[in-house]
């Protein structure tokens, strides 16, 4: 009910509606709140209020193509993928693909599994069990055992994935629309902080944005627009891509 509208008709202003329609309310002078607790619905001006449906002309409609037609619309991907370090090399090598190139952990295990079965080092007895040649022993364990420890002649086959790929590098590739990078190392999340200032006023900072190819103000731009706020953007240091 738009109370400033119904104002108007009453001389009593605000205090008329109240009494009129029965309302119960209670005012908080020292917040400046106003709490509604009841109304009388059966209210001969409640129930013969009736909602004006306003006509919304053409031109009062407004279009804003700025995150549209940016980057914040197009589709996110993020895959974590892996690139052969110099334990595995050997493994990659044996099997005839590229050192050189990135893989994800289902492709990292089918060749390690396309080595085995080229090697036949399945257990025949057990076919649960991989026997470890010097090569496959190299690339699982080298470096990780202790200096005096035995290193183990068999793996299960389902331990053997999780430890090969994690003898690899990882690497993240993140597409947003046609544009794609990858870089080194684990994907850094976004960071989002809240800080009070100047009383009740709170402020929301973003960080860590251009990890998911977003631009930082094409997106100030369309949050300003839909939470009807002030933002701004500024430069973090030490970041280093």
């Amino acid at each position: 009910m738009d109370m400033g509208h119904r104002a108007n008709h009453y001389d009593g202003g605000r205090k008329g509606i109240r009494q009129s329609l029965e309302i119960l309310v209670k005012e908080d002078k020292h917040k400046k709140e106003v709490s509604l607790f009841s109304v009388n619905r059966n209210h001969v001006d409640y129930t013969s209020f009736k909602l004006e449906k306003r006509k919304v002309e053409k031109n009062e409609q407004r279009t804003y193509p700025v995150a549209s037609e940016g980057r914040l619309n197009k589709i996110l991907e993020v895959a974590e993928i892996y690139k052969p370090s110099v334990h595995v090399k050997p493994v990659f090598a044996s099997v005839g693909a590229d050192v050189g190139d990135i893989f994800s952990a289902s492709e990292a295990t089918e060749i390690v599994f396309r080595y085995i079965e080229k090697e036949n080092l399945v257990k025949p007895t057990v076919k649960s069990l991989v026997v470890l040649d010097a090569t496959l022993c190299d690339a699982l364990f080298k470096g990780a055992i202790k200096k005096g420890s035995t290193y183990p002649t068999e793996i299960h086959k389902k331990d053997l994935g999780p430890t090969f790929i994690n003898r690899m590098q990882a690497h993240h590739r993140v597409t947003r629309g046609t544009e794609t990078v990858v870089r080194k190392g684990g994907l850094k999340p976004i960071q989002i902080v809240t800080e009070r200032r100047q009383g009740n006023k709170k402020v929301t900072k973003f960080s860590g944005l251009e990890s998911f190819l977003m631009e930082a103000e094409a997106l100030a731009s369309e949050l300003q627009k839909k939470f009807a706020c002030s933002t701004s953007v500024a430069e973090l240091p030490d970041i280093h891509w």
